[in-house]
């Protein structure tokens, strides 16, 4: 009975004894704990591979939006590729599914995708996941309009400047070839991505420019407008007041105007007696050449103030010293319309004497809507303007005298004028010229080239070419 008794004692307290239930409920959970642990690292790495993977098509997409590539779709993936692989830890690169890039209207997507293998997770059935990224970059288009202002003075004709110059506009020595394979015409044609994004002018200048030929017979075919004024100050000769015609013409599509003179008091370039004697140019006679306008309100320095009704306000048409000077083209289309800007190019050759003013005013005139050229676009966001003023030699005669020191006078207030108008200057000394001078006229310190040997010119036109083209997107 004592031994029944005792038995079923031990029976009721191992029923009421749970201490050993500790390690078997550990034991139960043990499984799922170590599941979920596991779950965690590898989703951790595959989270930590997913932002590595969207850093790197971020990085891939703006470096292709910013470098422009061409609607090539080979060379956006090279370039991507590129991008990715350097900004995707090599750790993971294993991962890595794969890589597209599309190129849209303004922008560039990259996509990419990676598979991430799983370590516990497979423990779990579950052997991998897959994580992707997506990176996409826009831009605006930047307009451009640039001027070459180029000295076609007689010193132009030393040291091979002429061909070293033309080599580094056109590729070749003569400008012979109207789609040009090299050279600064043709770095920014490829800079172009689009039609009319990139426009280019031309000013070659000795002591005159030359208009265009089609203007030039628009006025020789025009009508005279008599009218009368006085006669003050430099550039006049001592005559009694003498009647000015103002010349009524117009190019196709362009309402008739007059922005030119031909006056007897007016100083020529080929006139006796400083330009004072008989035989000046007439409408009908006149080969295109233009002098300096008065230095009244600085017109001679500026662009603005042209008043059809104001003969003060007009150009003063004179005869080509030279009639080897080449005519300015106004601004065309690099990528769809270089032939008339590298014929232009083609005809410049050295003669005359140097007036560095007029030239930096005409290629302000080019880069300005309305008078006298009115080809010039409009002021408009995401239009930059730019002059590049090549010389070899210092001021040495203009309309009003002969001094440099007045004539450098002259061009500080014209190059001041364009950097004021928002027009980024460019200066090139070659060989020779006033450094201090052409140092003035530049937009900073970085704008100002020279060289001393011809052949140099080449490198520095693609500087340039380099510096303008990569404006010509914003991001």
């Amino acid at each position: 009975m004592r031994i029944m008794e005792r038995i079923s004692r031990l029976r009721r307290r191992f029923a009421l004894d749970d201490r050993a239930s500790v390690g078997m409920i550990f034991g139960l959970t043990l499984v799922p704990v170590t599941a979920l642990t596991g779950a965690a690292l590898d989703y951790s790495r595959a989270s930590l591979v997913r932002n590595e993977l969207q850093s790197a098509v971020d990085a891939a997409a703006l470096a292709l939006a910013k470098d422009a590539v061409a609607a090539n779709t080979t060379e956006a993936f090279t370039r991507a590729q590129a991008v990715f692989r350097a900004n995707f830890p090599s750790r993971f690169e294993s991962v890595v599914q794969s890589l597209t890039v599309t190129r849209l209207t303004d922008s560039y997507r990259v996509e990419a995708r990676a598979r991430v293998q799983f370590a516990v997770m497979q423990l779990m059935g579950a052997s991998s996941t897959d994580v992707s990224a997506t990176g996409t970059s826009s831009w605006g288009i930047n307009k451009i309009e640039i001027a070459l202002v180029l000295d076609n003075t007689g010193s132009m004709g030393s040291a091979n400047k002429m061909q070293e110059l033309k080599k580094a506009l056109c590729g070749d020595t003569t400008c012979s070839n109207t789609s040009p394979t090299a050279g600064f015409i043709k770095l920014m044609k490829d800079a172009a991505m689009e039609a009319d994004q990139i426009r280019v002018a031309l000013v070659p200048f000795d002591t005159t420019v030359r208009v265009p030929l089609g203007v030039q017979n628009a006025v020789n075919a025009g009508s005279n407008i008599a009218a009368t004024f006085a006669y003050t100050g430099a550039g006049y000769c001592s005559l009694n007041t003498t009647a000015a015609n103002r010349v009524s013409w117009s190019l196709a599509s362009a309402p008739a105007t007059s922005w030119f003179r031909f006056a007897n008091r007016d100083k020529d370039t080929t006139a006796a007696s400083s330009g004072c004697g008989t035989g000046r140019t007439s409408r009908g006679s006149w080969q295109g050449c233009l002098w300096d306008r008065d230095q009244d309100s600085n017109r001679d320095t500026v662009p603005t103030g042209v008043d059809p009704l104001d003969v003060n306000t007009l150009y003063p048409a004179v005869n080509c010293r030279s009639n080897s000077l080449a005519r300015m083209a106004p601004l065309v289309d690099v990528r769809t319309n270089t032939a008339n800007l590298v014929t232009s190019l083609a005809l410049m050759q050295p003669s005359g004497n140097t007036n560095v003013t007029i030239g930096a005013t005409w290629g302000v005139n080019m880069l300005s809507p309305g008078f006298p050229m009115s080809t010039a676009a409009p002021a408009q966001d995401r239009l930059s303007r730019y002059m590049v003023l090549l010389t070899d030699g210092d001021n040495t005669e203009n309309r009003q005298t002969g001094s440099s020191t007045s004539i450098d006078a002259r061009t500080r207030l014209a190059c001041a004028n364009a950097r004021a108008q928002g027009i980024t200057v460019y200066a090139v000394r070659v060989i020779d010229g006033n450094r201090d001078l052409l140092r003035e006229c530049a937009s900073g310190p970085a704008n100002y080239y020279e060289v001393s040997n011809a052949s140099q010119l080449t490198d520095v036109f693609a500087s340039i070419a380099g510096r303008i083209g990569s404006i010509r997107l914003t991001n």
